[in-house]
């Protein structure tokens, strides 16, 4: 094959590149707050991550995919001086999958997967989807949590894969959409009682801890989110998935960067929490109405289960956040500033929430043209599209004749 034929640069790469770019300024952010490196060393580092998931969302071949996820693994081990045992586990788990993908499949790029699932067999893709999925629940759990500053918040390669595989062997096994999204929701939920647990429990943890625990509880509830919107099967809730996950990657960098200031920025703490839980104006107020939306007709139950986890993890993180305050706001003098400085890594992300809030009709579209990247065979063109919401953006049927009006 071609450098041509190995990557594509589609508007699902463009996706993906862009979170790769938030998740690298984090990592060189990390490098000059927590390791005092140097700038040069921090730019290696951001670059290079960005580099690797930004190729993870271009290339077409799960052999390659595979080696940059293991190519990432290595540097990640360079960098920590150890392995994570959890990232090795998620790299074998995709890796099996993509094995089997190609051996069995005779799978040599993702847009053959919709067309050549139909032949694999029902057990083999039950096989693959099953090892993706896994693979998936591994990277949402929250992890260790003095190893948060050390993980990637918002850009998991399990979830590229997923998007690659799991969304166009949906449409040929009924099965997954059945149970992969119900995993999902029973995830954000644990996920999103562990938040309110630390937040009751503040005052038994230092500062530090309570911020790791409560930005891993809160990426695993966000992800969740995505997770359930990619596997649903539904067009609306994967334009909303894809939305989701920039809105996660736009919050938890906010949320991150706010609490490891001292004095802590009150102000764009609660911001944070605004874009976490999704108000209106902001990514996560669209992300979470079009996956409700895709949800509700076909999956009530569902959709009332995500709506009730969006619930309970905005009143866990407001409980967190005023009991992290309380606490901060104790550790200093009276005569110190009431509030610390805002940084850039603060500032970026919630202009470009705001923005996308504010004027989401593009991104909407650029979002599902990034779906139908990834499941071409399910595309649709329909001119009229049914309904239109409150935003002005299309709300539609839920029947094969679905379509986001671009």
């Amino acid at each position: 094959m071609t450098l041509h034929q190995l990557f594509h640069f589609d508007a699902f790469f463009w996706w993906v590149f862009c979170i790769g770019v938030l998740e690298g300024l984090r990592f060189g952010r990390n490098e000059v707050v927590l390791r005092k490196a140097s700038l040069s060393v921090a730019f290696r580092v951001g670059a290079s991550e960005a580099l690797i998931f930004a190729l993870l969302g271009a290339t077409t071949s799960p052999w390659v995919f595979v080696g940059l996820g293991a190519l990432r693994l290595l540097l990640s081990r360079l960098r920590d001086g150890r392995l994570s045992w959890r990232a090795g586990v998620e790299l074998l788990l995709v890796g099996a999958a993509m094995t089997a993908l190609v051996v069995v499949g005779d799978v040599h790029t993702f847009s053959q997967v919709g067309a050549r699932g139909l032949s694999m067999g029902g057990t083999w893709r039950l096989v693959i989807l099953t090892l993706v999925t896994a693979a998936c629940v591994f990277a949402i759990v929250p992890a260790k949590i003095s190893n948060e500053a050390k993980m990637t918040l918002a850009a998991p390669f399990v979830l590229v894969a997923f998007a690659r595989v799991g969304v166009p062997l949906d449409a040929v096994e009924p099965r997954l959409a059945m149970a992969a999204p119900i995993i999902g929701a029973v995830l954000s939920a644990l996920c999103a009682l562990w938040l309110l647990s630390a937040g009751m429990r503040a005052n038994h943890f230092e500062p530090s801890s309570l911020v790791s625990e409560l930005v891993m509880c809160e990426r695993g509830v966000l992800l969740s989110f995505v997770w359930i919107g990619l596997a649903s099967g539904e067009r609306l809730a994967g334009v909303g998935a894809f939305i989701e996950w920039w809105a996660a990657a736009l919050a938890l960098l906010t949320l991150e960067a706010s609490l490891r200031v001292r004095p802590l920025p009150k102000s764009m703490a609660f911001f944070a929490l605004a874009m976490a839980v999704g108000i209106p104006g902001t990514t996560g107020f669209i992300a979470e109405d079009l996956l409700a939306h895709g949800l509700l007709e076909l999956r009530p139950l569902l959709a009332a289960l995500f709506v009730g986890v969006a619930a309970i993890n905005a009143a866990a993180l407001y409980l967190a956040l005023t009991n992290l305050i309380v606490d901060a706001g104790h550790e200093h003098r009276h005569d110190s500033p009431a509030e610390g400085r805002l940084t850039a890594m603060m500032i970026v992300p919630a202009a470009l929430t705001l923005l996308i809030g504010l004027v989401p009709r593009p991104f909407v579209a650029t979002a599902t043209e990034a779906r139908e990247a990834v499941a071409p065979h399910e595309t649709v063109d329909v001119e009229h599209p049914v309904g239109a919401s409150w935003d002005g953006l299309p709300r539609l049927p839920l029947g094969d004749e679905a379509f986001v009006e671009q």
